[in-house]
């Protein structure tokens, strides 16, 4: 700074896209822990542990919303939080069973599930499907009434938890049919 002299001249490209490897991942008894990809504005990929370090919420593991912040070093700084969901396992429906207009889907619960959503309707594709929700993620079963005698139905559930008021739902179920008495 003083005579003016420069010995080294080093360009420092800004990091540009800081990725996950997934955003969305399903619950599968294990911690689940997406990889993340730090590009410059170069297109050059950092590296962990020399350009930056990784630190992910407690736990992920059960259904929810979890958060991952990468903190930079060396020659970058600053910080920057990304965040992935696990959404529940897929439901499996045991079987329906049908009473006087009403049926009744009973399934396996679903670890870390905060309620199940249920899909009828008399078409096999679910085409203009109606659905009820059963809010409490212990439940095993619900009853659909008022269905009309002799129609077969067609039924699917699956589970979902309620993060900071938004629903994070599982893959559907395989379809069963019943018909109602």
């Amino acid at each position: 700074t003083v005579c003016g002299y420069v010995s080294k001249k080093t360009t420092v490209y800004s990091p540009k896209t800081i990725k996950l490897s997934k955003t969305e991942l399903t619950y599968n008894g294990k911690a689940q822990k997406p990889s993340v990809t730090v590009k410059d504005s170069k297109g050059n990929t950092l590296k962990k542990d020399t350009d930056y370090t990784v630190t992910y919420a407690s736990g992920c593991k059960n259904p929810g919303k979890y958060t991952v912040k990468i903190t930079f070093k060396g020659k970058y700084s600053g910080t920057k939080t990304l965040s992935f969901t696990i959404a529940p396992s897929k439901v499996t429906l045991s079987k329906v069973t049908a009473g006087k207009n009403l049926a009744t889907p009973v399934w396996k619960t679903v670890t870390g599930a905060s309620g199940y959503e249920v899909q009828y309707s008399t078409s096999k594709k679910l085409t203009n499907a109606k659905k009820t929700t059963v809010s409490k993620g212990s439940s095993t079963k619900t009853t659909i009434k008022k269905l009309t005698k002799g129609k077969t139905y067609y039924i699917k559930v699956r589970a979902f938890k309620t993060v900071d008021g938004k629903k994070i739902y599982g893959a559907w179920s395989a379809v069963k049919s019943v018909k109602v008495k």
